[in-house]
């Protein structure tokens, strides 16, 4: 099994969502007996953001007398591309900033949203050309937004299964740690429920908790 893990927190040692995505990533080595990691830290590593020079090679298919800085935004294209039709199993570390995703991994679903080569257009909408597969997604927020006043505001995991399905990608499963920075319930409350969730989803026995 193949597993794309990707983590979009540029915070390192206080992040939940990569806390999160490593447990998942964690329980897929323990139900299966050989696992390829390919592993991308965008929060860190951010990849390149595409220029209009190498958007409209993307569009008219035309690659000559391009420059560096354009030739560099389609490998990575593609490379990013390459990934994910090669991973059975994709895991994505997904924060909350301002109600929406960090700008890390919207450059990633932008250089993997390209019409022609993941989805297609038609006359009732996009058809996403990706084989669909297992996602999951290490949700992380500060504030509650699962229900109440908070879910008019949560355009993060909305948007991440608005543009995955996009692609094709449908079957999704959402690990959601909320709430981290309140009193109630706390990061230790929001993680351990989370975690508890991991090893229900992959009946395994109780992840311990991160340090």
């Amino acid at each position: 099994m193949n597993i794309l893990h990707i983590d979009s927190s540029p915070f390192i040692e206080n992040s939940v969502s990569r806390e999160l995505s490593a447990a998942i990533v964690t329980a897929l080595q323990r139900t299966e007996p050989e696992v390829n990691v390919v592993y991308q830290d965008y929060g860190t590593n951010p990849p390149p953001h595409l220029s209009a020079e190498a958007m409209t090679c993307q569009r008219s298919h035309q690659s000559t007398n391009l420059s560096d800085n354009a030739l560099a935004e389609i490998a990575a294209v593609n490379q990013a591309i390459e990934q994910l039709k090669m991973c059975d199993v994709l895991v994505i570390g997904s924060p909350m900033y301002n109600h929406s995703i960090s700008s890390h991994l919207k450059t990633w679903l932008d250089l993997i949203c390209q019409a022609g080569k993941t989805f297609r257009y038609a006359s009732g909408g996009p058809v996403g050309l990706l084989k669909d597969r297992p996602v999951f997604i290490a949700s992380s927020r500060g504030g509650i937004y699962s229900r109440g006043e908070g879910l008019a505001h949560d355009f993060q995991e909305p948007y991440l299964v608005s543009m995955l399905g996009t692609l094709g990608l449908k079957d999704i499963h959402m690990v959601r740690a909320e709430g981290v920075s309140m009193s109630h319930p706390g990061r230790d409350v929001a993680v351990a429920n989370a975690m508890q969730q991991i090893s229900q989803m992959f009946n395994l026995p109780a992840m311990a908790q991160p340090a």
